[in-house]
């Protein structure tokens, strides 16, 4: 046996406005995290790859040939301006045109001979293996920067080229500087907290912000629930939509539509009880007097005629209640649309005329079913389109003549292709026009009627029919006798193959 898990209540709109609006800050602050990393790193980087550069060219500054030879008076200003708190290596490097070391860490690497130094890019990655020491780049006019493995970590070079015109047309020296790469990715890493930390300050102000701006917008949804709250239970009026925003007056307008519906189908309920109360009342207190009289009298013959009487009053009554309650069901403004269903207009008519069958041949009167195709769907509730053709034809058998004819038609209606429509005709005395109107009334009866029954046939034909979007109709038949009943219906909107339908252009012809 499976059972349900309760459906999970909705979180409150003041969380759900924080969730799609913090959620998406906090995504963009995640991106914005990325972007803020590589201008991070890359803002570290240029301001340690001047400082390299500034180191080699103070170095540069104090190369000088003396006696035909190149010295080197390495001075420690120029690796001082390296110098950070961090445990942070530096090796620098001079090396003669003759690709001799002069002075430094002989296997510090130079950049990568396939690319030509004054084409190398800002940061030229030289990868895994240092190039020989006899290796000579080619004369650059500006600092070239570049990074390479050695002993075991990667450090950040920077290499100057100073042409000494002394020691020949083409001598350069070159000055190679590098340094372990702790100082500038502390920075980097500096540069990005307090980055993150001043955005994240600002998200949480934001936050706090739009909380605040969020109660003080839905304190028009507040007072309206406190209005509503402290309503009367039978307080129906609209609900006035001027105290809150343009966003929420949708739903105010849906509310009040649907309590209008709600105080109709209440009036309605009130005025059928009303009506029932009273219609019921008379018969009981008739049966009870038949009932008292019969007592006091104690003559077998009085009795077995009052059993007879309050039997059929009995039957009047059980005929009553079920109409009072098929009144309630149909009631269009209680009754959800019944055109979401189909029903066959045909068959529903075929099946209440033979039920009606032996009551017509109880006056003698002959009962007769017109279709002009096996079958003609319609939209609608098919317990109900059944309650309005026996209705229909009921009526007809009660206060139709004794030997006269009553005609069932499923037909189409004239200049409108594709309505279908059910029509009920009898040879009675018909209802006079100016009772046309207050017949569909509950528990009205018409002036020259004169058979028995509780007034509540045509109103529930009327109710169903307006809960189909269906039009009801009196007329005179073309023999001016008696009365014909027509129901106008919207088909289906299925195809003609599938559901029955002839073509709409062609005039069906009546089958008996």
């Amino acid at each position: 046996m499976s059972s349900k898990s309760p459906a999970r209540p909705s979180d409150s709109l003041r969380l759900q406005l924080l969730h799609w609006l913090l959620l998406p800050l906090l995504l963009l602050l995640s991106v914005n995290a990325w972007f803020s990393n590589r201008a991070a790193v890359a803002n570290a980087a240029g301001a340690f790859d001047r400082l390299l550069t500034a180191s080699a060219q103070a170095i540069a500054e104090d190369i000088e040939v003396k006696d035909g030879e190149i010295v080197v008076d390495l001075p420690y200003a120029a690796l001082e301006l390296l110098e950070t708190n961090l445990q942070e290596r530096i090796f620098y490097r001079v090396v003669a045109p003759d690709g001799k070391t002069l002075t430094g860490y002989d296997d510090l690497p130079l950049p990568p001979q396939s690319v030509p130094a004054q084409k190398l890019p800002l940061r030229q990655q030289a990868g895994l293996s240092a190039q020989p020491a006899d290796s000579n780049p080619s004369p650059a006019a500006g600092p070239t920067l570049y990074a390479a493995r050695y002993r075991g970590e990667t450090v950040h070079l920077a290499l100057l080229q100073k042409r000494l015109y002394r020691a020949g047309p083409s001598a350069p020296v070159s000055i190679i500087v590098a340094e372990t790469g702790e100082a500038r990715d502390a920075l980097s890493h500096q540069i990005l907290v307090d980055g993150l930390q001043r955005q994240g300050l600002l998200i949480v102000a934001a936050g706090g912000l739009v909380w605040i701006g969020m109660l003080r917008g839905l304190q028009p949804l507040g007072r309206l629930r406190r209005q509503v709250a402290q309503r009367a239970p039978s307080d129906l009026s609209p609900i006035d939509p001027a105290g809150v925003q343009r966003e929420v007056r949708p739903l105010i307008d849906a509310l009040n539509l649907h309590t209008a519906r709600i105080e109709r189908l209440l009036s309605s309920r009130q005025r059928l009880i009303t009506d029932a109360s009273h219609q019921m009342r008379t018969p009981l207190a008739e049966m009870r007097t038949q009932i008292e009289y019969s007592l006091r009298q104690n003559q077998p013959e009085l009795s077995h005629q009052t059993l007879l009487d309050v039997h059929g009053d009995i039957d009047r009554l059980a005929r009553l209640l079920s109409q009072l309650l098929l009144q309630a069901r149909a009631d269009p403004d209680g009754l959800p649309d019944p055109r979401s269903g189909r029903a066959d207009l045909v068959e529903l008519a075929r099946a209440a005329s033979l039920d009606l069958v032996g009551a017509a041949r109880r006056k003698t009167m002959d009962l007769s079913f017109e279709a002009p195709a096996p079958a003609v769907t319609v939209g609608g509730n098919g317990l109900l389109l059944r309650e309005l053709i026996n209705n229909l034809i009921d009526n007809a058998i009660t206060h139709g003549r004794v030997g006269g004819q009553v005609r069932v038609r499923v037909a189409w209606r004239p200049g409108c292709a594709g309505r279908a429509q059910l029509e009920v005709e009898d040879d009675g005395p018909g209802i006079l026009p100016v009772d046309r109107e207050r017949v569909f009334e509950r528990f009205y009866r018409a002036a020259n009627g004169s058979a028995p029954g509780s007034g509540l046939g045509l109103a529930i034909v009327r109710d169903i029919a307006r809960a189909h979007a269906a039009s009801v109709e009196l007329l005179t038949p073309t023999t001016g006798v008696g009365l014909c009943v027509r129901v106008a219906f919207a088909p289906a909107p299925a195809p003609a193959e599938a559901s029955g339908l002839p073509d709409a252009a062609a005039a069906p012809g009546p089958a008996t």
